[in-house]
């Protein structure tokens, strides 16, 4: 009679070493993806975290009556945010103080800034400030 030997084959081994091949190489192949993925997820970041330091200084800046009516231009604004700090994004900020024509002139403004990259897509973001009372 022959006695059982307890163990894989050599068989098995190779088909278990097969599928885990397979596998492998089907979650290393979605790696690059996944870090590019990564990588424009930490550029909105930078640039989102950039545009609301910059609203909020647009907004300090235009607390009284005197402070909303003396911001006329862009130039009056505070400075985009540089490149270095949003990802090298480009930010170039507007003002238009008639936002809505049904609306008396000078009493809403928007400050707009619009960040461009090389790679990434545009943003573009808003604020409508009311005159003070």
């Amino acid at each position: 009679m022959k006695a059982q030997s307890s163990g894989l084959t050599l068989i098995e081994i190779l088909v278990a070493l097969a599928i885990f091949a397979v596998v492998a190489a089907a979650v290393l192949a979605m790696f690059p993806t996944i870090f590019k993925v990564n990588g424009q997820t930490r550029a909105d970041q930078a640039v989102t975290i950039g545009a609301k330091q910059f609203m909020e200084q647009a907004r300090a800046a235009m607390d009284t009556v005197t402070e909303f009516d003396s911001v006329t231009a862009a130039t009056s604004l505070p400075a985009a945010p540089e490149a270095a700090k949003v990802n090298n994004y480009s930010c170039v900020r507007a003002l238009n103080s008639q936002p809505d024509p049904s609306i008396a002139a000078g009493q809403i403004k928007r400050v707009t800034l619009t960040c461009t990259h090389s790679t990434y897509a545009q943003q573009v973001f808003t604020l409508d400030l009311g005159r003070p009372l």
